[in-house]
């Protein structure tokens, strides 16, 4: 795919016109000093990571990951967040991580909003194996199966533990105060960055985040997740390199695995269904003139209730849906 740009297209013809390099050209040129910069390093790991960005890029596996973020699509309802609050990790995420910043940056400390970039890629890796919508049942299997805390615990090792640990508090207040701290860390963080996006370019043409502005930050703030997690394994604040080395090699190794093998724990996903019924239940009835809410248990419908508020006011239902 090729992302057209007519402002661009402009001045790479004047560019040429002045026998000045093209935007392409200027990305080959930037991806060779980006590539030979890192290959001086002398930096434990760093080689079998550039390796493998040279192999998932040439062979066309980038490519497809990428596209597969774009094409994701579900064909059952949303988890409510009763239902996903089965879910461990992310109660204790949510409880514990410091708020979500918007301008969250991968060197401020590690967030909400960078724990949240986790399932996006986890759902890209089981479409792209899947090649179809996810059913219910993969809907389940991505929030239950526990290969979440499998990814943060274990890292590039998630495929190997019979077990899946058991989060704790304390594990995130840890990673809540993890961050890239020092200048060297950050260069060689953005340069590995950098070097992704020339690729990225390289495949889909200039401006490739025109084309998908969500793709490449929610890639960069998994790094800082995993990252983070090696360095709280390590009993560290600051992240290093070796930890942004550890997380690059953990996220190569699960967009490259079969994660559909991953089944949701059954105890977890007990009397959760798909039907409309149960989808109807969990939700909110709001008053549109006081502002009055009521949340709505798991055996009650919106049917149950009156339509108008003690107020007078209308009642409307609203679903309590994780978008």
């Amino acid at each position: 795919m090729k992302i057209l740009d007519t402002s661009l297209d402009f001045k790479d013809r004047v560019n040429t016109s002045l026998g000045r390099e093209t935007s392409a050209e200027w990305n080959k040129r930037m991806l060779k000093e980006h590539c030979e910069y890192l290959r001086g390093l002398n930096l434990p790991g760093l080689t079998e990571i550039l390796d493998e960005i040279q192999d998932i890029w040439k062979s066309g596996f980038y490519e497809e990951f990428m596209l597969a973020f774009e094409e994701r699509k579900m064909d059952s309802r949303h988890l409510t967040f009763e239902e996903l609050a089965h879910n461990r990790l992310m109660v204790l995420a949510a409880a514990n991580l410091p708020a979500t910043d918007l301008r969250t940056i991968a060197f401020s400390k590690t967030s909400l909003n960078v724990f949240r970039s986790m399932r996006p890629l986890i759902e890209t890796a089981y479409y792209l194996n899947s090649g179809r919508p996810f059913s219910w049942d993969d809907s389940l299997n991505i929030a239950f199966s526990g290969l979440d805390a499998r990814l943060l615990f274990a890292l590039d090792r998630f495929d190997q533990i019979e077990d899946v640990p058991e989060p704790t508090a304390e594990f995130f207040q840890k990673l809540g105060e993890t961050q890239i701290f020092d200048k060297k860390t950050s260069d060689f963080y953005l340069t590995i960055t950098n070097l992704l996006i020339d690729i990225k370019n390289e495949i889909f043409g200039m401006r490739f985040r025109d084309f998908n502005s969500d793709y490449v930050p929610t890639e960069g703030l998994f790094i800082q997740l995993l990252a983070g997690c090696n360095a709280v394994h390590h009993n560290r604040e600051h992240i290093i390199e070796e930890d942004i080395i550890k997380a690059y090699k953990t996220f190569f190794k699960l967009i490259k695995t079969d994660v559909t093998k991953y089944k949701a724990i059954p105890e977890l996903v007990e009397g959760m269904d798909d039907s409309q019924e149960k989808m109807e239940s969990r939700g909110l009835l709001v008053c549109e003139k006081c502002g009055g809410c009521y949340q709505l248990q798991s055996d009650e419908s919106p049917d149950d209730f009156s339509d108008t508020c003690e107020c007078g006011g209308e009642l409307e239902f609203k679903r309590l849906l994780m978008e």
